[in-house]
């Protein structure tokens, strides 16, 4: 019988994740969330879970890099986020309610549109405040106006990864 030592001398240690490592992990995860709860046939009651979730990624994102976390504050910073993200973004958050009451095209385009506009928009999201806690940033300090382009880039990344084309890297 080999003991224990010997079965594990040579091998590299197994080390703690990055905050970074950690921080994309969540991103992920919530982005897939994220679809699941675009996918509800449920007017508007997707949107207000779409952006809950955001809110929840958001809170976990605070807690991987130390930094306080408010309900309030991100609820609005994800608003101002998403409300700047694209127009096409906000009017389909109105509109899909309204397409999946059309007979028979329109659960199926509401079926496969807003989850990946959900789930692109919360990657975006994710991928913004993961640079902006990187360097050092609070949910106070975050100021929407000033990531547009890199959240544009990012939700353009995510929503070519959906469709199968290869993602161009977002922009730091």
């Amino acid at each position: 019988m080999v003991s224990q030592t010997e079965e594990t001398i040579g091998q590299p240690e197994a080390s703690e994740p990055t905050p970074l490592e950690l921080a994309h992990g969540t991103v992920k995860y919530y982005s897939a969330w994220s679809f699941g709860a675009g996918a509800l046939p449920l007017p508007f009651v997707d949107t207000v879970l779409v952006i809950g979730v955001q809110v929840q990624m958001l809170r976990k994102l605070s807690d991987i890099y130390g930094a306080k976390f408010s309900e309030h504050v991100a609820r609005n910073v994800v608003a101002a986020l998403l409300g700047g993200l694209l127009s096409e973004t906000v009017a389909f958050g109105f509109a899909a309610p309204l397409v999946r009451a059309v007979p028979l095209i329109g659960p199926l385009l509401g079926a496969f549109a807003l989850p990946a506009v959900a789930a692109s928009a919360t990657y975006a999201v994710g991928q913004v405040f993961i640079r902006h806690f990187e360097s050092g940033g609070t949910l106070l300090t975050f100021k929407p106006d000033k990531v547009r382009d890199n959240l544009r880039q990012a939700y353009d990344s995510a929503k070519a990864g959906l469709s199968g084309l290869k993602p161009k890297p977002a922009a730091t």
